[in-house]
């Protein structure tokens, strides 16, 4: 076997290793071929709620989650416009989405994770003692869609 397969073959074990230990760490095993991964709410499916945001960014700006409130901090440049919080508009950051306590009463926001992102730039998740904050910063000129898509595992 010459240097390139041995190569490629250390690169395919590296790969299927990371592979391995990145679904570890969220606690599901890889899939296998062909198999169909059971989405939130179906049978089979990971206990987990998932939350969705989406907006229009121009600058920085950090929302952050705890049990009890949504709260937006604004950083820089223009203030999100357009802002979406799990399908329903969210026209007053200053004020916490309506159902908020409710739903996370069910879930460990200590645990979020982000599973989908869309943006020029970039989103963030850091975890805090009481839940995490979710940082939106577009630094191009002019604003941009941005969307999240984090899953929280149910107590």
């Amino acid at each position: 076997m010459n240097a390139y397969y041995r190569a490629l073959k250390t690169v395919a074990a590296v790969t299927a290793l990371a592979a391995c230990v990145i679904c570890s760490s969220y606690g599901a095993a890889p899939p296998s071929r062909g198999s169909k991964t059971a989405l939130p709410g179906e049978p089979g499916g990971p206990p987990v709620k998932l939350l969705r945001l989406s907006a229009l960014v121009d600058g920085s700006g950090v929302f952050v989650f705890t049990r009890d409130e949504v709260r937006y901090k604004h950083k820089s440049w223009g203030r999100p416009d357009k802002v979406t919080f799990n399908g329903n508009h969210w026209n007053h950051l200053d004020r916490t989405p309506d159902g908020w306590r409710y739903w996370a009463a069910e879930v460990d926001l200590t645990r979020a994770r982000i599973v989908e992102r869309q943006g020029r730039d970039t989103i963030a998740l850091e975890h805090t003692a009481d839940g995490f904050d979710l940082y939106f910063c577009d630094a191009p000129n002019g604003p941009a869609q941005y969307s999240v898509t984090i899953a929280i595992p149910r107590r």
